[in-house]
């Protein structure tokens, strides 16, 4: 038995003419698809992947760079990718109602009312992106890498600090910092748990003996999206195999004295990264800062500490699972005598 259907238009669906198309709620995630990528653009970014806690740094007169306390939320190209979804799937849920409307000869009130639910839950994403504002004033996406000029040979410099050993003392600006780039992004992978270390030397005569050691949880990492994070930790660190990443300087290169109680300085060092040991260059400043800084970092009795450095490497560390991805380190650390 043959069965004709007729297309489902308002006359033969036995409504009024008055009554809107069915076809009407895909305006809304067209309107919020249009929005999402007004505000993917003004980012600037060009990021694939949505963050609703987007880290900038910001800069800082005694660390260097600090993390800024604003954090809007980061619309991504995957994101503007599901609200193109759903208003397919509006046109497809439109053209199936119509259909059911003409076979019944009435309205389906109830799936309509589904269907602009539906079409206007998309529209929050872009909205609630626009009021949380865009990036800081002067703010940087990943972690500025240090430039030290000037210290290509010769050791000199005096900080005013008695030898000994120093131990690295945890603050909110504590961290170590690795700049990757995987996936067609470059993003910041951050440590910031676990963080101990000592310095051992003499910042009276630094042409003497001195060592230097920076560790971190790697089950801490921290690549500002929780599924990226989780995927870092577990499928690309192997954090429970591999529980710490360290760096360790074992001797000075260079170094030059920069200003009262502050010296740059390049340094030989290792780093311990997914069970393998990997040579590595450091450059970076160390300054005993005076009692505002100490105020400003909340750090009152402390005497000494080091602003962030930039290891580098001819041979930067890579996973065989990984391949592509890049490595940097930069960590500002405290140190206590």
């Amino acid at each position: 038995m043959l069965r004709l259907f007729r297309s489902a238009s308002p006359r033969r669906s036995g409504y009024p003419l008055a009554v809107s198309s069915p076809f009407a709620p895909v305006v809304l995630p067209l309107a919020a698809l249009i929005a999402a990528l007004v505000r993917w653009a003004m980012q600037g970014s060009h990021n694939l992947y949505t963050t609703f806690h987007k880290r900038f740094y910001i800069p800082d007169a005694d660390l260097g760079w600090q993390i800024s306390p604003r954090h809007p939320v980061w619309l991504g190209l995957e994101l503007c990718a599901v609200i193109a979804a759903i208003a397919a799937g509006l046109v497809v849920a439109g053209w199936w109602i119509r259909r059911r409307e003409a076979q019944r000869g009435s309205r389906m009130t109830g799936l309509r009312a589904a269907t602009w639910i539906a079409g206007g839950v998309p529209l929050a994403l872009p909205i609630i992106a626009f009021a949380t504002g865009g990036a800081p004033a002067g703010a940087a996406d990943t972690l500025p890498a240090a430039t030290i000029q000037g210290i290509e040979s010769g050791i000199v410099g005096i900080i005013d600090a008695p030898a000994g050993r120093y131990e690295v003392v945890a603050h909110p600006g504590t961290a170590i910092t690795a700049h990757l780039s995987s996936g067609h992004e470059t993003f910041d992978a951050r440590f910031a748990s676990g963080i101990r270390g000592s310095w051992q030397g003499d910042p009276h005569d630094l042409t003497r003996p001195l060592t230097a050691e920076v560790s971190a949880d790697t089950a801490a990492v921290d690549t500002g999206i929780e599924l990226r994070s989780t995927h870092a930790r577990d499928e690309y660190l192997l954090a429970a195999q591999h529980p710490k990443i360290s760096v360790a300087l074992d001797r000075l290169i260079a170094a030059s004295q920069t200003g009262p109680n502050t010296v740059a300085f390049r340094a030989h060092g290792t780093l311990g990264f997914i069970g393998k040991t990997h040579a590595i260059e450091v450059s970076g400043t160390i300054k005993k800062p005076d009692p505002a800084a100490l105020a400003r970092l909340n750090l009152t009795g402390m005497s000494s500490w080091s602003r962030p450095t930039s290891p580098s490497s001819s041979r930067r560390p890579r996973s065989p699972r990984t391949r592509g991805t890049s490595t940097a380190i930069a960590f500002p650390f405290m140190c206590l005598w």
